[in-house]
């Protein structure tokens, strides 16, 4: 339990009592791959637009959001290598420690089940190290994978459920939030 999250266990406990439902209702959860967080930051991102939606409706809601903890890694050195910005970089990890803190996104660290699962899926399906990570998440926690790398979810397709710019609409954005964009 303790490796699942970077919160103390008394207050993941209480945590967990609180977002399970939504007015009685199952919340809906998501893992999130770097892409759609580094799209969310870099305002010249082809998927800017979408990538702020997707995270203002996932980390705004009441929804459960996994990430790896490999994400904020690769997230900030995603934004440096781009913008050049060091600054930007910083701030981008600052806020995903954020909305780690406060529970709406919940890390999840590499352990050696998960390690050797996300070996299995690299060797299986052809994708990098990192993003056999990610797809372990989902796998694990079966739910689906939230990713602007088209040909990476069309990888992992037959594993785990993947939501993409084709098909955000219909999954996570309410027809009138994606057409206001």
């Amino acid at each position: 339990m303790a490796e699942e999250s970077v919160f103390r266990r008394s207050y993941q406990k209480r945590a967990r009592k609180v977002t399970r439902s939504r007015n009685g209702q199952m919340l809906d959860s998501y893992v999130l791959d770097s892409s759609v967080l580094v799209a969310s930051l870099i305002p010249s991102d082809k998927y800017y637009n979408s990538g702020t939606i997707v995270v203002k409706r996932l980390l705004g809601s009441a929804d459960i959001v996994y990430a790896s903890a490999i994400v904020p890694v690769e997230v900030c050195a995603a934004v440096a290598r781009r913008t050049k910005d060091q600054v930007t970089a910083r701030e981008a990890g600052k806020q995903i420690a954020k909305w780690a803190s406060v529970g709406r996104l919940h890390i999840l660290y590499l352990n050696e089940t998960r390690m050797r699962r996300a070996q299995e899926i690299g060797i299986k399906y052809y994708v990098r190290g990192m993003d056999a990570i990610i797809v372990q998440i989902a796998e694990e926690k079966k739910i689906p994978l939230v990713t602007f790398d088209q040909s990476f979810a069309e990888r992992i397709a037959p594993l785990v459920k993947t939501i993409t710019q084709d098909n955000l609409a219909e999954e996570i954005i309410p027809l009138e939030e994606s057409d206001s964009s």
